[in-house]
């Protein structure tokens, strides 16, 4: 009798000792597959074409447009409270760049400009605009003669003139 409630014990500890080390296993996944997650959240998205990738980036008032292909755009909108705009061109090809923002809702050109071959062009809309520019969905428009171009492009929108590094 005394074996057999040892052996009972024996079993109990060993199914106890196994049950929290699957517990344990359990919770170095859950943190595992949480930690995973998050640097996934952090990963841009990858490129559907090679004519456009608009990349959303952790703050939701700016943008990434890869410039790729002939005729790639930036689409984004600005809304009443972060109306102040500023647009960074990385141009890394031998070609210029041409490019154009336009407002979507009422058809007005706002701003055009070009990128000389290798050079970076900023462009903030508080010297054109210094109340900010007008809520709305708008389109920037790149193009290079016909020809493939290579670049980035950075939008960023902020509340203050201030706010736009």
């Amino acid at each position: 009798m005394k074996v057999s409630s040892l052996i009972i014990v024996f079993l109990m500890i060993f199914f106890y000792i196994s049950a929290c080390s699957a517990n344990d296993n359990t919770e170095q996944e859950s943190t595992s597959t949480k930690h995973n997650l998050q640097q996934e959240i952090a990963i841009p998205e990858k490129a559907t074409t090679l004519e456009t990738k608009d990349t959303q980036v952790p703050n939701p008032f700016s943008f990434e447009t890869v410039l790729a292909g002939k005729n790639p755009t930036s689409n984004f909108s600005i809304d009443a409270e972060h109306n102040f705009f500023q647009l960074k061109i990385i141009n890394k090809s031998k070609l210029f760049i041409t490019f154009s923002l336009v407002n979507n809702e009422t058809g007005k050109e706002i701003f055009t400009d070009q990128v000389k071959p290798n050079k970076i062009l900023t462009w903030n809309s508080n010297i054109d605009y210094p109340t900010g520019l007008d809520s709305g969905k708008y389109t920037i428009q790149y193009r290079s003669n016909g020809n493939n171009m290579n670049g980035i492009a950075y939008g960023q929108l902020s509340q203050t003139p201030e706010g736009l590094r």
